[in-house]
């Protein structure tokens, strides 16, 4: 594959849906942060400076959030890269990189499984007979 080919395959499946992801996300958490404060506003004022604290909520988006964004980064991110290399010596290293990939499609799976309710009761409703 000419090295041109491989920086464009980089950019268009690990780069560009990581910006994207990104910037979705950063909307979604202004969101959330936006929509707690008219909730619950915790704005404690001290000597003229404002301080603004982030409830547990927030910060469990925000860490759940910067996992998934870096299982992405680190499960696609190696094999791309090794692609780039003109002198593929080791083979064991390209498969241990696309086990990484595939891991990291399957925490992203279970980690939508765990964490959206509605699809979580939806398949033990399909799958009980409840």
């Amino acid at each position: 594959m000419p090295l041109w080919l491989g920086i464009h395959v980089l950019l268009m499946i690990v780069i560009i849906p990581s910006l994207i992801c990104f910037i979705l996300n950063f909307i979604i958490f202004k969101y959330v942060r936006s929509s707690t404060k008219r909730v619950q506003p915790s704005l404690v004022v001290t000597q003229n400076n404002q301080r603004q604290y982030i409830n547990r909520r927030d910060l469990h988006l925000l860490r759940h959030m910067i996992l998934i964004f870096c299982v992405f980064i680190v499960g696609w991110s190696p094999v791309y890269v090794y692609s780039l290399i003109p002198n593929k010596s080791n083979y064991l290293i390209f498969l241990i990189f696309q086990i990484l990939a595939q891991s990291s499609v399957l925490i992203g799976i279970i980690n939508l499984f765990f964490y959206n309710h509605k699809l979580r009761r939806y398949f033990f409703q399909k799958i009980f007979r409840c």
